[in-house]
Parts: C-alpha cells; sequence; structure tokens
C-alpha cells in the first residue's frame, strides 16, 4: 500500500513539473512574439521606404533624368551603396583583370606616342584602352583629355569625363576638367538645337501644297515605317515594304508577323495623323494606348494597349515589375503635359519623352515602334516632320539607350538631334531647286560622320573666340 501510494505521489510530482515546463514554454513563446512584433513595428516604416525604393521609385524617377539623374537626394543615399556594389560587380565581371592591365600598358604607351607628336598612332592605341576597359576612370580621363587637346573633339571628351563622375562623383580630375567643358558643350548643344529650328522654318515656307514636298512626306512615309520595323528585326527591304503597303499584297518568303507589323505601324501612323497631330499639345494615356493598339493590332491584338502582365527582360536592362507600371505611366504622362516641358525645345523634349517610354516598357512588345511614335507625334505637334532612325544605325541607337541608363541621356538627345536634322535636309533638298541633286533618300552613313564634324568645327570656333569666357568657366 505504501508502495502504490509513492508511486501515486512520484508520478503526481512528474506531471506538475511537466505543467510548470508547459506553462514556461508558452510564456516564452508569448513574450517572443511580443519582442518580434515589437522589432517589426518599430521598423515597419523603414522596411516600407525600402520596398518602395526597390519597386516604386518617387515621382523624380521621370522627372529628374532632365537633369541627368535618375533619382532624389534621399533616394541616391540608398540606392548610391547598392548601385556601386552591383557597378563594381559589373566591372568586375566586363574588365577583368587581365583587361585592365593591358588597358593600363596601353594607355601607357599612348602618352609616350602622343609625347612624341605620333597622335595618330595614340589615337589607336587610346581606343585599343578604351575598348578593354570601357569604365576604367583613368583612361577615360586620360582619352577625353587627348580628345580635348589634341583632336579637339569636346563634346565626347566632355561625354568620357561625365562618365567618370557617374562612376565616382568625387573624382577631382573629372570634375576639374568638366568644368572647362561642359558650359561650351551646353552652349554647343543649345546653338545645334537653333539651327534645327531655322531649317524646320525653312520647310515651314514651303507650301503644303508643293508637289515635291508631297511626294518627299510620301517617301519618307515608307522610310519610316521601313526603318522603324527594321530596328526591331523585321527582314523587309524597303521596296518590298512600300509594295505591301501601297498593293496590300504579301511578300514570298517572308512570315506573316513581318507582313503584320508593316500593316501595324501603317495603321498607327494613319491615327497619329489624323487625329493627334491636329489637337491640343496634350498627350494621354488613352493617346499612348491607342497607338500602341494599332503597332500590335495584326501581330497581337489581345495585347494590343494593355500593360504588360509579366516581367520582361531587355538586354541589360530590367525593367520595373508589371505591377508597378500603372503608377509609373500615370507619373509619365504628369510629365508629359508639365510645366517643365512647356519651355523645353522640342527636339529634346521628344528624346526624353521616347527614352522615359522605352524605359518603362509598359507592353510585353511594341515598346520601341510605340516609343518612337510618340517621339514623332510631339516633333509634329512642333512643326517638325517625324524623324527616321535608320536601321543601319541601330548599334548606336541602343548604345545611346544604355547610355542614357547610365546617367547620362545628352548623347542620345544628339542622336535624336541628328536624325531629325537628316530629314530636314531630305525634304529641304526635295523642295528645292538644286542640280546635280544628291540621293538623300538613302542612306549615308557619312551624315553621322559629318554631324561629329560639325560639333569639332564648332568647338575650334568657340575655343578661339572666347578666351575670357574660357578662363571664367573654369
Amino acid at each position: 500500500m505504501t508502495r502504490i501510494t509513492d508511486i501515486h505521489q512520484c508520478i503526481s510530482c512528474k506531471m506538475q513539473t511537466t505543467a510548470a515546463l508547459n506553462t514556461l514554454l508558452f510564456i516564452c513563446g508569448v513574450l517572443s512574439s511580443i519582442i518580434v512584433f515589437v522589432v517589426i513595428n518599430s521598423n515597419w516604416h523603414i522596411f516600407r521606404q525600402t520596398s518602395k525604393l526597390v519597386y516604386i521609385p518617387e515621382e523624380t524617377f521621370l522627372q529628374a533624368r532632365d537633369d541627368y539623374s535618375l533619382y532624389s537626394t534621399v533616394q541616391s543615399a540608398f540606392r548610391g551603396g547598392r548601385r556601386t556594389k552591383r557597378g563594381t560587380d559589373d566591372v568586375e565581371k566586363k574588365d577583368s583583370y587581365e583587361n585592365t592591365m593591358e588597358a593600363l600598358s596601353s594607355l601607357k604607351m599612348a602618352e609616350e606616342m602622343k609625347a612624341a607628336g605620333k597622335f595618330d598612332k595614340a589615337l589607336k592605341i587610346y581606343k585599343h584602352a578604351l575598348a578593354l576597359a570601357p569604365r576604367n576612370p583613368e583612361v577615360l580621363i586620360k582619352f577625353g583629355e587627348y580628345l580635348e587637346h589634341n583632336q579637339r573633339d569636346i563634346v565626347l571628351a566632355d561625354q568620357y569625363y561625365y562618365q567618370v563622375l557617374n562612376l565616382n562623383p568625387e573624382n577631382s580630375v573629372a570634375m576639374e576638367n568638366r568644368q572647362r567643358t561642359a558650359h561650351k558643350v551646353e552652349r554647343m548643344d543649345q546653338e545645334r538645337l537653333n539651327s534645327l529650328d531655322e531649317k524646320r522654318e525653312a520647310l515651314s515656307s514651303v507650301s503644303r501644297t508643293n508637289a515635291a514636298l508631297r511626294r518627299a512626306t510620301k517617301e519618307a512615309y515608307f522610310q519610316h515605317i521601313y526603318h522603324s520595323v527594321g530596328i526591331e528585326g523585321n527582314t523587309m527591304t524597303l521596296a518590298q515594304t512600300r509594295s505591301i503597303l501601297e498593293t496590300r499584297m504579301a511578300v514570298d518568303g517572308k512570315s506573316i508577323d513581318e507582313h503584320n507589323e508593316i500593316l501595324g505601324m501603317d495603321l498607327a501612323m494613319k491615327y497619329i495623323n489624323a487625329t493627334l497631330v491636329n489637337e491640343n499639345d496634350y498627350v494621354s494615356m488613352k493617346d499612348i494606348l491607342e497607338i500602341h493598339r494599332r503597332v500590335l493590332g495584326h501581330v497581337d491584338p489581345i495585347e494590343g494597349g494593355e500593360f504588360r502582365r509579366t516581367q520582361v527582360y531587355v538586354g541589360g536592362h530590367i525593367p520595373p515589375g508589371p505591377s508597378d507600371l500603372t503608377i509609373l505611366m500615370q507619373r509619365f504622362e504628369q510629365w508629359l503635359n508639365s510645366d517643365n516641358v512647356a519651355g523645353m525645345h522640342p527636339v529634346k523634349y521628344a528624346a526624353l519623352a521616347h527614352y522615359k517610354l522605352v524605359h518603362i516598357h509598359p507592353f510585353i512588345d511594341g515598346n520601341g515602334r510605340t516609343s518612337r511614335l510618340l517621339m514623332n507625334l510631339i516633333l509634329m505637334r512642333a512643326g517638325y516632320p517625324p524623324a527616321i532612325i535608320p536601321k543601319q544605325q541601330r548599334h548606336n541607337y541602343y548604345n545611346y539607350l544604355q547610355l542614357a541608363n547610365e546617367g547620362d541621356i545628352r548623347p542620345f538627345v544628339r542622336f535624336i538631334a541628328d536624325c531629325t536634322e537628316r530629314t530636314l535636309d531630305i525634304y529641304l533638298w526635295a523642295t528645292s531647286d538644286m542640280q546635280n541633286r544628291i540621293p538623300l533618300l538613302e542612306l549615308e552613313q557619312s551624315h553621322f560622320s559629318i554631324m561629329n564634324t560639325e560639333y569639332s568645327v564648332l568647338s575650334n570656333d568657340m575655343e578661339s573666340g572666347s578666351g575670357a569666357n574660357s578662363q571664367s568657366e573654369s
């Protein structure tokens, strides 16, 4: 009997001990939950701000590009560390240690050639060093200084200095060099835009009923569609493109999609010419969606005029996620019609609108064609003809967009200015009484090299004629 009582007491003690442990564990769990809740709640605003910065940028996302900066000061503090680390990783992948060492060795050799007066050889070696290490600050600065002082290419030199400051804003050498070049380049860019206005005024003096102008307009229409779809990989020739648009007959050996891309561009351009060009200066979200609906009308009518619902990847650029598109496009619409662009030159405004839309990449397909059509809508409302971006310039076109992604949109604006001037020259040539005309409607690669030469000549004139100004700028 005593033994049974002892067993009962032992069991009772164990049950009490187990209950005590369970109670203790429960209390610890409750306390832990409270602590975690307090910590998360106290840092929730930081988490929200971080998420917002990563996925939904502030309003300056679409405004600060005008000042060649993507984010506001607060965002730069957050993104600076992330971007610097990621940028460093990219540089390490792209510019391997061996390439960097060879680039620096080539740079030293180029400096020796320059000192010896062998400028042609020096230029080739500088280019080789830049190809090996395109983001190395020392290579960019030295090559920029050579271009500035020996080649008189102040525009490209300033671009390289700017690249260095994008990589390292505290680089004192690049900052000092830009103090010499920035104002000169800005003045040159403005004079270039002014010359475009003069050509526009010359074209506007030609009667709309002029037979030569009407023929040039029709030919430029075919050219625009041919080059715009060609940039995206369409293999139709200019003659085949013209045949499809005039006869609506299919071309043997070409895919249905290639035919439909041409027909979609035709629909979109007719819509712009018939409705949007003659409306007020307001550009609405509906206008952009209607343009895109027609661009993809024959290719993918389901996706036409609709924002994408999946993430896309465009080369090295990762556009915003689909959940962010509505708010970003609303801000883009606000920017398009804001006071900030009211006093902006039409060519610069059109180029920025093109870049911003293609950067957001709101559609599953047809973003480039829609962006170019939006750009030309803005140009036509300002009295310019639609700019034709030649398909043969596709590589430069994408390179300038990449430079804009890295922070310097000025080369892209200059590229669009080149294309606009070339189109103006086509119209002016077609309506002039010149003898021995040159067929400007055929693409001439030399046109773009001529534009660079004009910049260099203008740079020489400014440097020789503004010594006092140069001194005050530096």
